[in-house]
């Protein structure tokens, strides 16, 4: 059984990811937004595996003291899944600093902050493994190019992990990312409801990826980074 950071708890890839967790008998501390739903694991089978906490991830200092109060209680942890993030249009014309501002403190720093100190622990401890949601227009121009903002925050998380697999390097501490394509979810269906059935990702396909890497098997990977595209 692992001890598993789960940001994002609360949104459709968070809720499968924490959910998959539950079921594999992983204790999960589900970091979830200011004001979002408070029962939303209440009716799990697992609920006792899921331990949920509201906090602003935004916020250096209140995400250090979260995941040092975690250290404390549950000196075991040795997983972080980092799935909060957020989406904006724009070319670099259209983009001004606030909005770049805006996406680069909600896809990385929410992030980052909780990097900073689970990365001092887990050297102390010996171990530790991070997992980040990457986009495709990060690598790809072509599509970052009308969504700049976004691309740009997210492309910080691909140096992240490079960065923590060199620091981590014999150190049994390791960072992967997963690229999904598009997430097939209501938001999205709603927002592109003549889009092909089938061809999008399932949160619940993400969700066993990130599980994966979490595995036997999935530990002996090293600067991971997975294309989970499907045929979008």
């Amino acid at each position: 059984m692992k001890s598993i950071i789960v940001t994002g708890a609360a949104g459709n890839m968070g809720q499968a990811v924490v959910k998959r967790f539950a079921q594999d008998g992983h204790k999960i501390y589900a970091a979830l937004g200011l004001g979002e739903n408070s029962k939303i694991f209440s009716e799990s089978p697992h609920e006792t595996n899921i331990h949920p906490q509201f906090l602003n991830l935004t916020d250096e200092t209140v995400s250090e003291g979260y995941v040092k109060g975690i250290i404390a209680q549950d000196p075991e942890v040795d997983t972080a899944v980092c799935i909060v993030g957020g989406w904006q249009p724009g070319t670099i014309a259209e983009t001004t600093m606030y909005e770049l501002d805006k996406m680069i403190k909600l896809n990385f720093a929410t992030a980052f902050n909780i990097v900073k100190p689970l990365l001092e622990f887990f050297e102390r401890k010996g171990r530790g493994q991070f997992v980040f949601i990457g986009a495709r227009p990060a690598i790809n121009p072509a599509e970052g190019k009308n969504q700049f903002a976004y691309a740009l925050s997210k492309s910080l998380l691909f140096r992240l992990a490079e960065i923590i697999n060199d620091q981590g390097k014999f150190k049994d501490i390791r960072a992967s990312v997963v690229i999904p394509s598009l997430l097939d979810t209501p938001q999205n269906r709603a927002a592109l409801p003549n889009a092909p059935a089938g061809e999008w990702v399932t949160p619940e396909v993400a969700a066993e990826t990130i599980s994966f890497l979490l595995s036997d098997t999935g530990e002996n990977m090293r600067e991971t980074v997975i294309k989970l595209y499907n045929n979008a």
